[in-house]
């Protein structure tokens, strides 16, 4: 056999392993499908940065994230049946169950966030003052009986400057609201 025949035969058996050589350098996980799509409000404007989860039926989970224009891609997804779930701070938790992906499937899967309800909790307690009966505790009361209760206006701003006299100086200028 001459160089020439040799070297086509050589170019030829190159020229038909190619195609074989290119596919055997692709990883086994590229076969797979592939799941994308958008994350967004309620108002349909784009959520970045929320966790988006895809979890098979055996429990194994792939994450990302959703990038600055809202999208998210899982690439080389195995066959089977999945759960897809995205969290984002501020929104309630989506989830979406029974995806089917299958072989070379490119599925296009959109997510829109509901808004999360929030709950605020207002506790109020009140410290209650006792006024005490105790004779003791009360020496520098006044008591008005008798002629000195029936002297007292019936006028209520007649009655407020006349309790405020009897009160002295210890209960301070208080002006009347109303």
């Amino acid at each position: 056999m001459s160089f020439r025949s040799r070297l086509a035969v050589l170019l030829l058996f190159l020229t038909a392993s190619l195609p074989f050589a290119t596919f055997a350098q692709q990883p086994a996980a590229a076969a797979g499908g592939a799941v994308h799509g958008t994350v967004v409000d309620p108002d349909s404007a784009l959520i970045p940065g929320a966790t988006v989860t895809l979890t098979t039926s055996a429990g194994k989970s792939q994450n990302a994230t959703s990038k600055s224009d809202g999208t998210y891609t899982f690439r080389g997804v195995v066959a089977g049946t999945y759960t897809l779930t995205v969290s984002a701070p501020g929104f309630a938790t989506y989830s979406k169950q029974s995806i089917s992906v299958t072989t070379g499937a490119n599925l296009a899967e959109d997510v829109q966030m509901a808004l999360q309800n929030e709950t605020q909790t207002v506790n109020v307690t009140t410290d209650t003052v006792q006024l005490s009966v105790d004779p003791d505790s009360n020496q520098s009361a006044t008591v008005i009986t008798g002629d000195a209760l029936n002297a007292l206006s019936d006028d209520p701003d007649e009655l407020e400057a006349e309790l405020t006299a009897l009160a002295g100086p210890s209960m301070g200028d208080r002006k009347s609201v109303g």
